[in-house]
């Protein structure tokens, strides 16, 4: 998967999708294999918005039961069995424990209706019986909970993923069903003729120039910037995003043996504690949000919430902000809905269209963006009756890493016995593992490599002893200057900082 900005001006694309995150790459995909012409562009990288910065969770959503959101709840869960099948290696179960704790703000009768409630919706897609514990088999089975206040608890089982390596997966199987797909091209104006929606002006944000592509229909699936792409059409387009801030504490391992989802007594918020690549995940929050997504941060309200539950909950914990590794912001596209609290906001999708022609997608969860993308594909077919699409395959279709990855990168070090050479001590990433990701996977940054490629940013080295040796191997491979290369380390420092500065 190569990026070529030059071939998005070479023909007319049935479907031009703007946006990189799971939405936008599932909708290329599905149009892909159902035999539309289809270009793929993001601003950034892909995954590098918000569908890199979830709670790392396929789950139907028990808390929506809440709202009496058993469709979605149900589709959720059907579509975690269905991703869990097709990609076995990037998607595992997860068992999940919800501890009563002193005066919970749920009781126990609504939990055991919820965690009840919620294997019923999943029928044959269920992943592990819900059961009840005491406060003696709660503490055996999480020893954790020992010294706290916790009288009973129910657990249940979801599933957790690494959501930017799948969003990549994605992307690379619509490219392999024909879609042209590339990073760090902005749409900088929409071209209209008749009043409509024809095609684009794109911006390449790492070489320069400009690029025009044409098409018959354009798909808005940019998530929090979709309002800002529809004024660039229609300047007096009202909004339709709800934008919700969430942020992440990556904390040292704590030991966890399952997930917990706790209840703040504070405000009776949900939020997770999840074991996660030898770490502690926490989060999340759900605040409203104004201003630019991009410079979404954590900020010190955010930390001390999540800190302060946590400690509230399990005092034996003693959580202190000095150990937090990293943290991570992002913004949810949430269908406008102004007068409920942003934590009570449906999860459910849009699919709005303006005068103009220019298609919007709003809204969904992580979970369900497969679905979702077959209800774009099954309405967008319609404006293509010569088409005569074929029937949805991604249910069926594989995703994972590409089968050919590892033989690839075994002839590259039976040639170069050096790239097996690991790149730091803490990781086992080699050097030709970067010539991969640079050659096979558009990583065009030190910043795509090692945030999203490796993931290494949120570890506890947060990569910055493979920097140097990444970047000269980066370097390399796409003609950096040495004053490309130095930039390069210095966002990228500069990036570790910010997710620190609360």
């Amino acid at each position: 998967m190569t990026r070529d900005v030059s071939a998005l001006s070479a023909r007319t694309f049935d479907l031009l999708v703007v946006g990189g995150g799971i939405m936008g790459a599932g909708v290329a995909w599905d149009a892909a294999q159902r035999g539309l012409s289809c270009a793929l562009v993001e601003q950034g990288d892909f995954a590098g918005g918000t569908s890199s910065k979830t709670t790392k969770l396929i789950h139907g959503g028990i808390r929506y039961l809440e709202n009496m959101e058993f469709k979605l709840v149900r589709q959720a869960i059907q579509e975690r069995g269905t991703l869990l099948a097709s990609a076995p290696t990037l998607i595992k179960p997860l068992q999940f424990l919800i501890p009563i704790i002193g005066n919970s703000p749920r009781p126990w009768p609504l939990v055991r209706l919820g965690v009840a409630l919620y294997d019923l919706l999943a029928g044959k897609a269920r992943l592990g019986r819900h059961r009840f514990v005491n406060q003696l088999q709660m503490r055996e089975e999480e020893p954790l909970l020992s010294q706290t206040a916790a009288h009973r608890g129910a657990i249940y089982f979801d599933a957790q993923m690494d959501d930017a390596r799948l969003v990549f997966e994605v992307v690379r199987a619509a490219a392999e069903a024909g879609a042209i797909a590339v990073n760090h091209c902005r749409v900088v104006e929409w071209r209209l003729e008749g009043g409509r929606v024809v095609g684009a002006e794109l911006e390449d944000r790492l070489k320069g120039g400009r690029y025009p592509v044409r098409c018959r229909l354009a798909v808005n699936a940019a998530g929090p910037w979709v309002d800002q792409l529809r004024r660039l059409a229609d300047s007096s387009a009202k909004p339709i995003v709800r934008p919700s801030k969430g942020i992440h504490l990556v904390y040292p391992d704590l030991g966890l043996k399952e997930a917990l989802l706790l209840s703040s007594p504070k405000d009776g918020r949900i939020f997770f504690l999840i074991p996660w690549k030898g770490l502690t995940l926490i989060g999340t929050t759900d605040t409203d949000f104004s201003g630019d997504p991009g410079d979404a941060a954590t900020d010190t309200n955010d930390v001390d919430y999540l800190i302060g539950e946590t400690n509230r909950l399990l005092p034996q914990l003693h959580l202190e902000k000095s150990k937090i590794i990293s943290t991570f912001a992002g913004v949810r596209p949430l269908v406008a809905q102004e007068k409920k609290d942003p934590w009570a906001v449906s999860r459910a999708h849009l699919l709005h269209e303006d005068p103009n022609g220019l298609v919007s997608l709003v809204g969904g969860k992580f979970t369900t963006f497969r679905s979702v993308a077959e209800e774009v594909i099954d309405w967008a077919g319609r404006r293509f009756p010569e088409k005569r699409l074929a029937a949805c395959r991604t249910a069926e279709s594989p995703l994972g890493l590409a089968p050919d990855r590892l033989q690839t990168i075994r002839n590259w070090i039976q040639a170069d016995p050096k790239m097996a050479q690991p790149l730091c001590p803490h990781h086992p990433f080699t050097q030709a593992d970067v010539r991969y990701a640079v050659e096979e996977e558009m990583a065009m940054t030190l910043s795509d490599l090692l945030w999203r490629r490796f993931g290494v940013g949120w570890s506890a080295c947060q990569g910055l002893d493979m920097c140097e040796p990444a970047a000269r191997i980066m370097g390399d491979l796409l003609a950096w200057s040495e004053s490309d290369r130095g930039s390069q380390i210095e966002l990228y420092h500069s990036e570790v900082a910010s997710a620190h500065r609360y």
